[in-house]
């Protein structure tokens, strides 16, 4: 038989080494960096971006979450806040964090992206903030958030001690269509507007506070001022005199 020469040899020996090398290298997919994992990993979950969010805080996403909820603060005094329909967590944001510094319990939220079953987003919230400690809590909310909180505030236990109506009326693509649908909570609710919304017609919440059967404050201003519109108007301080006398007596 010939003999191989010693270069052959070497030239056999050499691929050898060269294909155990790429067998074992990073190069095979179970062992290798994966640059896709990387850029598809679920972000993570973090409070949302409107600013500074200073203190005790917790954020509940959405997803899971049907609608996120931000809770701020901490203690047994709860608020929790509504947004109008073109807003939500946000909108509210600098308010709540007023209120939590101030010791109250805050919760913000999102209204879900379905649009649909509004009141079960501020029930969710109501119960996150329960939950998280809170033992006596109003409800509040601007336009969207005052009409939807008038509406659970009856289904939503004991827990629920008044209700903060800023610019609040019925509304059937909302859930709550008629006047009678936002006066069926028995406690102390406090409804604010202007004298010509331009939402809602003159003497909605004159309407909502003789439909009520319960301790009520009716604040009615000058203007065509407009939920959050209201708490840097003209009115202002006596509307927000108005809200935090309520919130003492009640919390």
């Amino acid at each position: 038989m010939a003999r191989r020469s010693p270069l052959k040899r070497l030239t056999v020996l050499c691929f050898a080494l060269v294909t155990i090398v790429v067998a074992s290298s990073g190069c095979s997919p179970a062992s290798s960096p994966s640059h896709t994992a990387a850029q598809t990993s679920p972000p993570q979950q973090t409070a949302p971006y409107c600013g500074v969010i200073t203190g005790r805080h917790r954020y509940i996403a959405s997803p899971p979450a049907p609608n996120a909820v931000l809770l701020l603060g901490a203690g047994p005094r709860g608020i929790v806040l509504g947004g109008q329909a073109n807003g939500g967590i946000c909108q509210v944001l600098p308010i709540a964090q007023q209120l939590a510094r101030r010791g109250y319990h805050v919760a913000a939220f999102d209204w879900n992206a379905n649009a649909t079953n509004f009141g079960a987003d501020m029930t969710r919230a109501t119960q996150a903030l329960v939950a998280d400690g809170a033992r006596r809590v109003v409800l509040g909310g601007f336009s969207r958030g005052a009409l939807v909180a008038l509406g659970v505030a009856s289904s939503l236990g004991p827990a629920i001690v008044g209700v903060i109506s800023v610019s609040g009326g019925p509304s059937p693509s909302e859930g709550f269509p008629t006047i009678a649908s936002l006066a069926t909570f028995p406690g102390p609710v406090l409804l604010v507007s202007s004298q010509d919304d331009p939402v809602f017609p003159p003497g909605t919440s004159a309407a909502i506070a003789a439909a009520h059967h319960g301790p009520d404050t009716l604040v009615v201003v000058p203007g065509n001022e407009h939920a959050l519109e209201l708490l840097d108007g003209p009115y202002s301080h006596r509307i927000n005199s108005a809200i935090d006398a309520f919130l003492a007596a009640e919390l």
